[in-house]
């Protein structure tokens, strides 16, 4: 095995280097953003179903980059305000069962 090469079977991913401090306060502020963005909106603030699941997916992994605990509440702060955008979102269209 090349000295290059990481070991498929060594140490897990969760043994990777902690970002640095400039990144987490990049990650962090970006993540306050959001949520400030969502919870002053009244209605969701992205307009194609790609755009609102990227955003969700890069705050779902940027709070992974914080202390477990601020990211953990951050995320459930979020998580709170977008299923209120998405009930205003789909507010009034019935599932469409086939028939």
């Amino acid at each position: 095995m090349s000295v290059l090469q990481p070991d498929l079977f060594g140490a897990s991913s969760s043994q990777r280097e902690a970002p640095s401090d400039e990144i987490v306060a990049i990650v962090r502020a970006r993540l306050h953003a959001a949520l400030a963005l969502v919870k002053s909106a009244e209605a969701m603030p992205w307009t194609d179903q790609l755009a609102i699941i990227r955003e969700d997916n890069a705050f779902r992994f940027g709070k992974d980059v914080l202390p477990p605990s601020e990211g953990a509440a951050l995320w459930a702060e979020f998580n709170v305000e977008m299923d209120r955008l998405y009930a205003i979102m789909n507010e009034g269209k019935e599932p469409d069962l086939g028939d």
